[in-house]
């Protein structure tokens, strides 16, 4: 399994590191803990109980803060309070959902909310609580918040317990790339947020039901195929994926090695594997040295004899797509639906 490990605010470290580290994290549950971090998230606990204490005097003061609901979700049930103010959220889908529902966290991954250039702007700035798997609880305890959020790909059971010392902690029984709909209705309920979501829901159906209306008949056989290159490593987005979802929405179809996989690594000598009759290429987007290597990575690949033999590359249909074709949500969804409209997919 891959670490996280801070990375740079660009596309670059987004697409060989970040892609990685959701696959291991979303696909596998978190390992238990060595005894030795046992002990120290004892101590740690101890100082969230304080920070916590604190908080609850402040509390107090406001009668209508008190008010709570039950929540069930992966590790039991929270009561969380109504109407949530600093919430702190881990997890990838978890944070593209809160700003889908219009709501900003206090706190954060920076290694999410740096890379997912495709969420907007916050109006304050978030605070970076380093690994989502392994965050700082002294950091979180510190910020006092309100509500903590997660799903079980990110949060086990040890983690659970200590942040729910510092706040109703609301864990969503999600692991995988697919679920990204049903969680963020579950955040929409957990905040409060019933009319936003059925809205939510409704305009992506509406744009979904638009973009099929006007595909001509027997597009569903139209193959769209979704890699991104890095140095020595072809990796391929099959329909198990969030962007895989989309597309099946849309009513389009995938190459066969596509068809019913997560993310899939392709050999040079197997190019022909990502033929399709459009090709989105996930692109670098800074100067930074690894911006540069995954650049020459996809260049020596246009350079490939193989590649001229494709033949989407013949057809002139391989296209450069940004950050979003691996988001985690109804923003980045809606931002891929503009591009299978902006490239006229479907209409060849």
């Amino acid at each position: 399994m891959l670490p996280f490990s801070p990375i740079s605010t660009r596309w670059a470290k987004l697409t060989p590191k970040l892609t990685q580290a959701r696959q291991s994290c979303l696909v596998h549950v978190p390992q238990p803990f060595s005894r030795q971090r046992r002990l120290l998230l004892v101590g740690i606990g101890a100082a969230v109980v304080t920070a916590c204490s604190d908080h609850s005097q402040t509390l107090s003061l406001d009668p209508q803060s008190t008010a709570t609901k039950p929540i069930q979700h992966a590790y039991g049930e929270t009561q969380v309070p109504i109407n949530p103010i600093r919430v702190v959220v881990l997890g990838f889908f978890t944070l593209e959902a809160m700003m889908a529902l219009s709501v900003e966290p206090i706190a954060a991954p920076g290694m999410i909310f740096n890379n997912f250039l495709h969420l907007p702007s916050p109006d304050r700035e978030l605070v970076d609580i380093g690994n989502p798997r392994e965050p700082s609880l002294e950091q979180i305890a510190a910020l006092q918040p309100d509500l903590i959020l997660s799903t079980k790909g990110f949060t086990d059971s040890d983690t659970y317990a200590l942040l729910s010392q510092a706040a109703p902690t609301v864990v969503f029984d999600i692991e995988g790339y697919t679920d990204w709909q049903l969680l963020t209705r579950q955040c929409g309920e957990v905040l409060g947020k019933a009319a936003e979501i059925e809205q939510i829901e409704a305009n992506y159906a509406a744009k979904l039901q638009a973009f099929r209306a006007q595909l001509p008949g027997g597009a569903d056989q139209i193959k769209v195929s979704v890699v991104s290159f890095y140095p020595g490593r072809i990796s391929a987005f099959g329909k198990e994926t969030f962007t895989g979802t989309v597309l099946a929405a849309a009513g389009l179809s995938r190459p066969p090695q596509q068809a019913d996989t997560e993310i899939v690594q392709v050999s040079l000598e197997r190019l022909s594997d990502i033929d399709g009759d459009v090709l989105f290429v996930l692109r670098p987007q800074s100067q930074t040295k690894e911006a540069g290597d995954v650049r020459a990575a996809l260049d020596n690949i246009k350079d490939h004899p193989l590649w001229a033999k494709l033949e989407v590359v013949q057809a002139q249909r391989v296209y450069e797509v940004d950050a979003h074709w691996v988001g985690a949500g109804y923003i980045a969804a809606n931002l891929i639906l503009d591009d299978l409209l902006k490239y006229g997919v479907g209409s060849q």
